[in-house]
């Protein structure tokens, strides 16, 4: 008897250190309408799409990052609330809750857009590769896990 209590005792106490395990070690999910931009970047770094250690440029105050139009009178300019480039995955957020000329002036406009942040009327323009919720990603040459990143990015409104 005493043995059957302590073998039902080991099993249940696995079974919680099994599930307290599996509960932990699984990537969060986030909801691209409603997270955070730190939230969203803690959860591409959890998928690998973004390294630990990347050190992010912001994108709205640095040349190159959109195709300026102008002939150089834009060579940066704030299209997003949010935007940095974390070694070649292009992270953009505008806050929807307190919306923004960038959010009224080229986020309400991406799907009309087919995915291009449109600036001033076309003066600058960005093609992102996927947008969902409150963000849009695109990506720098060479980034190796494009594809991947795309397809998980655009399935967190499916879940």
């Amino acid at each position: 008897m005493k043995k059957t209590v302590k073998r039902i005792t080991c099993l249940l106490l696995a079974l919680l250190l099994v599930c307290g395990l599996a509960a932990c070690g699984g990537t969060k999910s986030v909801d691209p309408k409603t997270c955070t931009y730190d939230e969203m970047v803690d959860y591409l770094t959890a998928k690998g799409y973004i390294s630990k250690d990347a050190a992010p440029v912001d994108m709205l105050t640095t040349e190159g990052y959109i195709t300026d139009n102008t002939g150089g009178e834009i060579p940066y300019a704030p299209f997003a609330d949010k935007a940095q480039d974390y070694d070649g995955l292009w992270l953009m957020w505008w806050d929807a809750a307190t919306p923004s000329e960038a959010y009224t002036s080229c986020f309400q406009n991406l799907a009309m857009n087919e995915g291009t942040i449109v600036y001033m009327g076309g003066a600058a323009v960005l093609e992102t590769a996927a947008y969902n919720g409150s963000f849009a990603i695109a990506f720098g040459e060479g980034y190796s896990k494009k594809d991947a990143a795309i397809k998980d990015f655009q399935a967190l409104s499916q879940k």
